[in-house]
């Protein structure tokens, strides 16, 4: 059964049918649909425009040059939070706010303080992003009709280039490629890319497709020998640190042959300390590959997670479709697949393509269409983008141009660095070792996939760090300065307290002060509230870091207060007259 042509077909087939009327309602149709689309362009755009204001973050840039204090101060507009009354009200809030000042230590570094304005948190962005997270592996494959492309590419963003292919003569074992081989031998390519990057491993692609050379290669011993002999060599003298094994199209009965050879090729490769990763299709026809034993044998498994949908397909479909339709294959059944064979997830790469498919589909509608051409990403953008506007099918997290015209029907499926980081996403949920791209060069470098993959595989950039001292100015920025003095004026506030039962001991003294004070009686409740008040902050701030007890002391000194003050005055009552 021929699964590559049948992913999202019956999808497609919907999609496109309002597309395919003829003639003048065809035209209008077109139109309708592209101004819906740019509408809704408009609007998200505006959307998120205004996401970017609201979650965005400001930043201060330190010049390790210039400033060479060892305090950074910061004055910036107040941090407003994203909810509730405060939002709404956001100009009252700024106004008690005003502006608030942060001080940090410049330990040499700071490069770009930024402030996440949701969280109100600071971060220091160390700029260490350009570089993968050592929990996954990034490997992309330099083909060799790419020629001298592999000096353009960002190796700190990958941790594995293969050089594409060593391809075996299934009679002797020897290389049909030599020129390829010695090129990169005589180039010294692998000390170019340590140049770049020390950790970058370079790999050597071995190729062999068709049944026919496949079954003529494993069925011979003396063929094997040969090429392992001079594999082997050739490792050697290109500074290799191991290969990736690509074979297409195995016969069914020649997969014990092809395990055998695996497990020899690995053993003597392990002798001289390479790695193996061996390249497999998104479906195992006929049970072909024994993963299970070939699990202790391998470095990786390399699900080539593409070409569901292509030249030997019946339908026009995504090349790599995230999910299909029910007992379709997809890239979520084929590393459930392996997850279902105790295989774990640290072993298996998936790879994913930077190129896409173009179909004829003028007659679709009678259940015919036929495959045009692939075409790498750089060209399906410089070709289609300018005239067309993408689609996304969620169900295959995939995109495609829809190109409807008076001379042909055409659509043309492709992944973009959306549709690449959906999937990154999902291969980091599914606990992959990481990710493959065929192939480097397609994308012509660039930044929005380059991005991509930082962002979803690279070391975090960010570290969280804390300012040594803030202040505001305004209302809050009081108020907050109160808090933070609390204790020195708790203290104030006793010592005030002090003062005043001393000076109303001492004022009782004199027969003029105590005839003002109390024969107006109300006097003594003013005066016992702003005693008791007083009583109250003051230990609160000072003495008691709970505040509920804090006001319970304050009450019963300031009540205490208010009994012997009414003592007091009855006590003296008979002398007022």
């Amino acid at each position: 059964m021929n699964f590559k042509g049948f992913t999202l077909g019956v999808i497609i087939s919907g999609l496109m049918l309002p597309f395919l009327s003829s003639g003048q309602d065809l035209r209008k149709q077109i139109m309708g649909a592209q101004r819906k689309v740019m509408k809704e362009v408009k609007r998200t755009n505006r959307d998120a425009n205004k996401v970017k204001k609201m979650f965005g973050s400001s930043k201060k840039t330190v010049n390790s040059s210039s400033d060479t204090a060892d305090i950074i101060t910061w004055s910036k507009a107040p941090y407003i939070p994203n909810s509730g009354m405060i939002h709404d009200y956001e100009y009252i809030y700024t106004f008690f706010h005003a502006q608030q000042e942060y001080s940090f230590k410049n330990d040499r570094s700071l490069k770009d303080i930024e402030w996440d304005s949701v969280e109100n948190v600071f971060y220091n962005n160390i700029g260490a992003h350009d570089s993968i997270d050592t929990k996954y592996e990034v490997i992309g494959w330099h083909p060799y009709w790419m020629e001298d492309a592999y000096k353009y590419y960002n190796y700190d963003l990958l941790t594995m280039l293969s050089l594409y292919s060593y391809d075996i003569d299934p009679l002797t074992g020897k290389n049909r490629n030599p020129s390829m081989v010695k090129q990169v031998v005589e180039d010294s390519v692998a000390k170019f890319i340590k140049q770049q990057n020390p950790n970058v491993k370079v790999l050597l692609s071995i190729t062999s497709f068709g049944s026919e050379n496949n079954e003529i290669f494993l069925a011979s011993r003396e063929a094997q020998n040969q090429f392992i002999e001079e594999l082997l060599s050739i490792m050697i003298d290109g500074n290799f640190d191991g290969i990736d094994v690509n074979f297409e199209q195995i016969p069914a009965l020649y997969g014990d042959f092809f395990n055998f050879f695996i497990k020899k090729l690995s053993t003597q490769l392990q002798n001289g300390g390479y790695s193996l990763i061996l390249d497999v299709p998104y479906f195992n026809d006929q049970n072909t590959f024994n993963y299970a034993e070939l699990k202790y044998f391998v470095t990786y498994f390399n699900i080539m997670g593409y070409d569901f949908s292509g030249e030997h397909s019946d339908f026009p479909g995504s090349v790599a479709p995230l999910n299909a339709l029910t007992n379709q294959p997809s890239l979520e059944t084929c590393v459930n697949d392996f997850l279902n064979l105790d295989i774990d997830g640290g072993q298996i790469i998936l790879s994913l393509p930077l190129y896409g498919v173009t179909w004829d589909i003028k007659d679709i509608k009678i259940g015919q269409s036929a495959y045009l051409e692939s075409l790498p990403y750089y060209e399906i953008i410089s070709t289609y983008d300018t005239e067309y506007n993408p689609n996304f099918d969620p169900i295959s997290a995939s995109f495609f141009y829809l190109m409807n015209d008076d001379e042909s029907s055409k659509i043309c499926w492709f992944e973009n660095e959306t549709s690449l980081d959906i999937k990154y996403d999902w291969i980091k949920s599914k606990n992959l070792r990481g990710v493959g791209l065929w192939a480097m060069g397609y994308s012509q470098g660039s930044i929005d996939i380059w991005q991509g993959i930082s962002k979803s595989f690279g070391v975090d950039s960010l570290v969280k760090i804390e300012p040594i001292k803030s202040s505001l100015s305004g209302p809050y920025g009081l108020a907050l300065s109160i808090y933070n003095n609390k204790k020195i004026i708790g203290l104030g506030f006793l010592i005030f307290v002090g003062f005043l039962v001393v000076g109303f001991v001492y004022a009782l003294t004199d027969w003029r002060v105590r005839d003002a004070l109390f024969v107006n009686q109300s006097f003594r409740v003013v005066y016992s509230m702003i005693f008791m008040i007083l009583s109250i902050l003051g230990l609160q701030y000072f003495l008691i870091s709970t505040p509920q007890w804090g006001v319970v002391l304050g009450v019963l000194v300031g009540s205490l207060g208010v009994i012997l003050i009414n003592m007091f005055f009855s006590q003296n009552r008979r002398k007022l007259r």
